[in-house]
């Protein structure tokens, strides 16, 4: 019972906590439309893109956010400063977010955000690979060298001990052998 009345106190806290997040974004909200108002018409409709990707990104770093958001922005910031060099007004607003062009320039360099996001990964682990294969053929040189220079018994013997360590780590487990992670117990 008493667990339970936490639990709620908890999630009666949480609520409390998002409302009072949603009513601070909401007035500052309110303010930036009050005070540039034309900024944010433009600034709103040229980053849908990056709210479908807050939206749809459910992991805790938001990188799909963030690298769909700042490259989106980087296709809306020239437009924000023609509307504050020239008229900032609401129909110089809207007739930047209504052409066609303007929207295609924008939405592009959403679109190449998510192309970052989507082709960036592979590429980087493809290289990673290849570096730890070089290093892996290195070390495999090196491996050899020693054995011409140290004989095949030293070799069998760490084979052995390496034999040995599996089979005790697979009787006793990992926890009992008194050594995890590099760290003595």
């Amino acid at each position: 019972m008493a667990r339970q009345q936490a639990q709620n106190t908890g999630q009666e806290e949480l609520r409390r906590r998002g409302r009072s997040n949603l009513t601070w974004i909401l007035l500052v909200l309110t303010c930036l439309v009050v005070l540039a108002g034309p900024t944010m018409v433009v600034l709103f409709l040229g980053m849908l893109p990056t709210v479908v990707a807050l939206i749809i990104d459910r992991t805790k770093q938001k990188s799909t956010t963030f690298c769909v958001g700042s490259v989106n922005f980087i296709g809306v910031f020239p437009f924000i400063m023609t509307l504050w060099t020239d008229i900032n007004t609401f129909d110089a607003a809207i007739l930047t977010v209504s052409d066609i062009f303007n929207l295609l320039v924008m939405y592009s360099a959403a679109a190449f955000g998510w192309f970052l996001f989507l082709t960036m990964p592979p590429i980087i682990s493809s290289f990673v690979i290849v570096l730890q294969q070089r290093k892996v053929a290195q070390l495999r040189g090196e491996q050899k060298d020693l054995i011409e220079e140290w004989g095949t018994e030293v070799a069998s013997i760490v084979e052995m001990r390496k034999t040995a360590k599996q089979e005790q780590h697979m009787e006793h487990g990992v926890e009992g052998t008194g050594h995890h992670r590099g760290h003595r117990t």
